[in-house]
């Protein structure tokens, strides 16, 4: 009976071991699998954030772009604006001409006033409406598209790399 009883008493003592070691691994497992959502959102959020960036810097050259060719588009419109002014000038000029009687005052102002206006603008050359910014939407579409591919393929080889150290991911 003494035998049994300290055989009992021993495997009592063994299995209580065996429970604090198994409260220290599931403790243990609990702060490691918190310590990696911790780093996996630090990471992802630092991933977002270099998105952002370069989401901010594609936005800043799309500004800059567009203030560049609408100052010349402006530029244009002054420049067109003031040619029709002396086109006008002209044309009224010509009016008030042709009611004239007087012939040399009309032959000393009617060259000055049909002389070809030296156009400076020519809108079609200098200003097309392909201005278009879809090249950048088509671009940034390409890198969005580029960027979920990698990530999917390197997702897979790290999960395959965890699958094989003994690790199930869902």
């Amino acid at each position: 009976m003494e035998e049994t009883k300290r055989k009992l008493h021993q495997r009592l003592q063994e299995r209580e071991k065996e429970l604090l070691e198994l409260r220290k691994a599931v403790e243990t497992l609990k702060s490691s699998a918190q310590t990696a959502v911790e780093d996996s959102e630090r990471i992802f959020t630092e991933m977002i954030r270099s998105i952002e960036r370069r989401c901010s810097e594609v936005t800043e050259l799309i500004r800059a772009q567009e203030k560049a060719e609408v100052s010349r588009a402006e530029g244009l419109l002054k420049q067109l604006e003031q040619e029709i002014a002396e086109l006008k000038r002209r044309d009224a000029e010509l009016e008030q001409l042709s009611h004239t009687d007087d012939h040399i005052d009309f032959l000393k102002n009617v060259v000055s006033v049909t002389a070809a206006p030296c156009s400076t603008v020519s809108t079609s050359m200098s200003f097309s409406q392909s201005v278009s910014f879809e090249a950048v939407k088509e671009s940034v579409s390409a890198v969005k598209v580029q960027l979920e591919v990698k990530l999917d393929g390197i997702f897979k080889q790290e999960v395959a790399k965890i699958s094989a150290a003994g690790w199930t991911i869902i």
